[in-house]
Formats: structure tokens, sequence, C-alpha cells
């Protein structure tokens, strides 16, 4: 204000605006922005907290003829967070924690997928696994794993899976990991992801809102877990609801205690619902996995399982005191590092160019 005259004068004068960026430059910002929007996608999750809930829950729901898996499985309970982790150093680690079944054609049946993933995506999938995710296969290969693991005593391998499991039995009970449109971005929602999944949830859900229904064999892991999905994303349409609703009610604004009570108020019942299965499927999971074992004896828990991933063996920077468990590699610090200072030289280019325009329009004025 005060600074320089309306943009419109400049129109009129036939001189460009000093602080108007050229449109090359707009289309440059706007794609670093866009990067920077979408990067942080890679960490999204429930909140670390909710899948260590998820996972303690699914331990005291186990049966009482695997009783003892309740204590072997609490020490599984934290590491259900390291595959959020695995993303800064695994660039294959991100398509297992979601399935958009939206990119599908119309009345594609979902239950009539191949559980074996290499004939899915040659035969059925119209979609690359990077692009639609792979977290049904991933969840029911890990069954397979901690299966054989149990059968042949390796106890250590079948908790590192099924911590892993955990993880992404989590991630497909949150709706928007089961849709294309998972940040909003198709419908001028952004930032619902984070809003809905951490900020709310982190606001108002505890663990003690879960009563997970009793644990049962699954017959077929692949259907129930496709089965799953299908409700997850029945969910989507009436969360995205809720998030006009919300923030229509706390005057078009998305960063206000009223809106997030008002969001809470309608899609609260929905968040417990799901963070309750995802611990009532997950105890079914490692319940099957020990049946389908032999019902093996159950060791005493094992102290602490190795954080690196059980994929590709790459591992993580443990977050220091105090630091978001979203943090994980140096190479992803890097990677921001980078960004950051290519906006702040974008930035000094813009502003350089601004000047000089501005004096130059000054000087055309006779100023």
């Amino acid at each position: 204000h005060g600074l320089c005259p309306p943009a419109a004068g400049y129109r009129r004068a036939g001189v460009r605006h000093p602080l108007t960026i050229p449109r090359r430059g707009r289309t440059v910002l706007a794609g670093l922005l866009l990067l920077l929007a979408i990067r942080p996608a890679a960490a999204w999750a429930w909140a670390g907290q909710q899948h260590v809930q998820v996972a303690r829950v699914a331990s005291r729901n186990m049966p009482e003829d695997a009783a003892a898996f309740r204590a072997f499985s609490r020490s599984m309970a934290f590491p259900s967070i390291y595959p959020d982790l695995w993303k800064g150093a695994d660039s294959g680690e991100a398509p297992r924690h979601y399935f958009e079944p939206d990119r599908l054609p119309a009345g594609f049946d979902l239950l009539a997928l191949n559980p074996d993933q290499d004939q899915a995506f040659t035969s059925e999938i119209p979609a690359a696994p990077v692009d639609i995710g792979i977290a049904p296969w991933t969840i029911v290969g890990l069954l397979g794993q901690m299966t054989d693991a149990m059968r042949t005593n390796d106890w250590l391998w079948a908790a590192r899976c099924g911590a892993a499991m955990s993880h992404y039995v989590a991630d497909l009970h949150m709706p928007l990991h089961c849709t294309r449109n998972f940040n909003g971005q198709e419908t001028w929602q952004h930032g619902i992801h984070l809003r809905l999944e951490s900020d709310m949830t982190r606001a108002f859900f505890h663990a003690g809102l879960i009563h997970p229904a009793p644990a049962t064999h699954l017959p077929d892991p692949f259907r129930a877990v496709m089965e799953w999905i299908a409700h997850s994303a029945s969910l989507v349409p009436d969360i995205l609801k809720a998030d006009i609703i919300a923030k229509r009610s706390a005057g078009g604004r998305v960063d206000t205690e009223g809106y997030y009570r008002k969001f809470w108020e309608l899609t609260g019942d929905t968040v417990v619902q799901q963070l309750e299965d995802a611990a009532t499927h997950l105890s079914s999971l490692w319940y099957t996995a020990w049946i389908n074992a032999g019902q093996p004896a159950i060791p005493e828990p094992i102290e602490d399982l190795p954080p690196q991933s059980v994929f590709s063996g790459v591992g993580i920077d443990p977050p220091a005191e105090g630091q978001s468990l979203g943090v994980v590699r140096q190479g992803n610090r890097t990677f921001d590092i980078i960004i950051w200072s290519v906006m702040v030289v974008f930035a000094g280019i813009v502003i350089v160019s601004s000047l000089r325009r501005s004096i130059q329009a000054r000087r055309a004025k006779g100023l």
C-alpha cells in the first residue's frame, strides 16, 4: 500500500506492474510449489501414535488359544512405524502404503483381482503399480513370510514381518489411502489428508475408544484385504463432504479450533471405527499366520526388532529426541536443502527482476 500503484494503473499505461512475475517465471514457481506441496505425501499415514496404538490393541485382541502371542507381539508395536521411515531411502516403499481402486474402470470387480501381483498387473490392472499402489499384495506377501517363519521357528523374522504388516493394514483403513484424490487435490480440498489423519486424529482420538471384534482365522486373506479396501474407499465421499461443511462453519478456514471440532463431529465415528477395524483385522492376520503355521509354541518376546526394511534392507536414522517420526534419512534432508536452495535463488531472481522493472517504469514516467 503506497509503495507502488495498483496493477490496473500499469496496465492502462502499457507498463508491466513491477511486482508482476513473468509468465515463464510463474510457471516455474508453480512447478516448484507443487513439488513442495506433493512431496510430503511420501510421509503420509496415520500419525505414528495411531500405528502404535493399533498394534497394541491387536496384541491384546489375540484369541485364548494364542494367548502367548499377546506378550510376544508387544515388541512389534513401536516398529510398526518403521515403514514410514523407510521411504526416505527406498524408492520402492511408497506404493506399499496405498491402493486406489478409483483408478480402475467403472464396475471393476475388486474381489476378482488376482492375488498374484505380477499377473494382476500384467493382465488385469490398467495402471502402473506406483500409480495405483500395491498394499494388498504387500500385506498378503508378509502374511506368507510370517507364516513360514513361524513354521521354521524363525521368530525374529516373524515379528519383523508382523510389525511391518501392522503398518500397511492400518494404512488401508485410512480412507484417503484408498482414493486417487488422496489429498483433496481433485476437489480443491488440498491438505485434507494431513488434517484428517494426523492433526485432527491426534487431537481427539485415544486408544481407549477402540473396542475390536474378536480375531478370527481368515480362509481367504487376499479377498478379506480387498473387502477392507472397498469399504475404506466407500467412505471417501462423506469425508470430503465433511471437510467442506467444517470449513464453511469456520468461516472458510481450516486452521481453527472450530474447523477441527466440526470435522471431528462429522468424521470422528468413522475414524474410530476404522482404527478399531484395523486392530481387529491385524489381530486376525496374525492369528491366521499362526494357525496356518501349525500353531507352533510361541516364545518369549524379542527385546528389540532391527529397524532395517524387510524388503530392501535399507536402514533408517532414528529420530532425535523431540524430533518428528516423519524425519528420515540424510538423503531426504538433502532433497529438502536442494529444493529450498532453488526456491531461494528463484525468489532472488524474481525480486531483482521486479526491482529492475520498477526502476524502468519510474524512468518511463519521468520520475
